[in-house]
């Protein structure tokens, strides 16, 4: 049975859960870092956050199933939905590398990569608590600006980082893992800016 009037809260409130997911999962990847002789509790608590993301992605398709109207169109909300999860899953991703490469120490370019994710997803928290107002917000844009700017700064530090990488490699197998590692973080970093676009889209769209 189709409900005729939209339900605009529901869909804010999981976006935002969803939102609190990645970037939990951020402040866990940092933890984890300093972990690295015993990774394993922060692990699980990694693969948990992953599953309960999956579970906000499952009710929000499936609300939108049920919905006549939607308080924005599917196309976005499925994107919006789609780029949370995107983040929560590359998050996890790059922490199971610790465990699988065996890494037990870590550079100081990872290390500035990983705050900086901390830092965009939590202004990407602020941006999607602000998407129920769309237009009539006055943050929103300014959050989205600051997502841009931390990405900007994260790939300077990702180039430098590759660089330092390459300049004189000693060990093969270590550059090969730090590689990975490096193109991992950029990219959960390049997903959150992904993300503050789709939403810059919609805003216009709305506008």
């Amino acid at each position: 049975m189709f409900n005729f009037k939209p339900k605009d809260n529901l869909f804010f409130e999981l976006f935002s859960k969803g939102a609190e997911i990645f970037n939990t999962s951020a402040k866990e990847l940092k933890l984890l870092i300093s972990e690295l002789d015993n990774p394993t509790v922060r692990l699980e608590r990694l693969v948990k956050l992953e599953h309960e993301g999956d579970l906000v992605t499952h009710e929000l398709i499936e609300h939108t199933k049920k919905m006549f109207i939607t308080p924005l169109d599917r196309e976005d909300i499925f994107n919006i939905t789609k780029g949370i999860d995107n983040i929560t899953d590359e998050i996890e991703s790059t922490a199971h590398l610790f465990y699988m490469y065996n890494l037990t120490s870590i550079t100081p370019e990872a290390a500035e990569l990983i705050d900086k994710l901390v830092a965009v997803t939590t202004d990407l928290v602020k941006v999607i608590s602000e998407l129920k107002y769309l237009s009539k917000s006055t943050l929103l844009i300014e959050k989205i600006i600051d997502v841009n700017t931390l990405e900007n700064e994260a790939d300077i530090i990702y180039r430098k980082a590759m660089r330092n990488l390459f300049e004189n490699p000693k060990d093969p197998l270590y550059v090969m893992k730090l590689k990975d590692l490096y193109h991992h973080l950029e990219d959960s970093i390049d997903n959150c800016e992904k993300l503050a676009n789709e939403i810059r889209g919609v805003v216009m769209k709305y506008a």
